[in-house]
């Protein structure tokens, strides 16, 4: 990668189009990406093959996608990507389903998040609600996606300056989705506001 690794949070309730925009993100960065999946969902990852993480040549391929379940090796999955993972995407999906609330509880979970940089990883946490993610990792974000969900941020989560804007930015695509949904025809379908520190 010839640019600072970061960190991206892409976030919004069912159907507002999460998955499909981080999939969009990284099939232009045209860069090896494995997508982290609980067990092969959203469908929209299901077109790429699954890597045997545990067999360190699984990991010998120079670009495209490849799927990770975290069920099949549940809490020993993220020692496997950082052990044998660099420079690359690392895409989180549906992330409430396997990562825990504390990121300290989570040690390579933890590393990751301390070494993304030096390991040239980014990481894109693709998630529905503010709290599914634990709040420490608003701390290294540098690029948010904002879609619209049900529970609003609660601003003791976001731990980060630019808090009342991500705060703004959900109340405005929350209003701008009802009235795309009201009209129909699939128009409330990939409304975003980019947030940045």
């Amino acid at each position: 990668m010839h640019r600072d690794a970061q960190v991206t949070m892409v976030m919004g309730r069912n159907g507002t189009g999460k998955s499909y925009l981080t999939h969009k993100i990284i099939k232009a960065l045209k860069e090896r990406a494995i997508v982290i999946t609980l067990n092969g969902a959203p469908a929209i990852w299901r077109q790429y093959d699954e890597i045997d993480i545990a067999k360190k040549e699984s990991w010998n391929f120079k670009k495209g996608i490849k799927q990770v379940y975290y069920m099949r090796y549940e809490k020993d999955t993220m020692m496997y990507i950082h052990k044998y993972f660099n420079n690359g995407i690392i895409i989180f999906d549906d992330c409430r389903g396997y990562l825990t609330s504390n990121v300290d509880s989570d040690m390579y979970l933890k590393r990751l998040l301390i070494d993304f940089r030096h390991k040239m990883l980014d990481l894109y946490f693709v998630f529905h609600a503010p709290t599914d993610v634990p709040p420490r990792i608003w701390a290294f974000y540098r690029t948010a996606f904002i879609g619209a969900t049900d529970a609003i941020f609660p601003k003791s989560r976001i731990m980060t300056d630019s808090a009342d804007r991500i705060i703004a930015a959900q109340k405005r695509v929350n209003a701008a989705f009802r009235m795309a949904l009201a009209k129909g025809g699939g128009r409330h379908y990939g409304l975003f506001v980019r947030v940045r520190p």
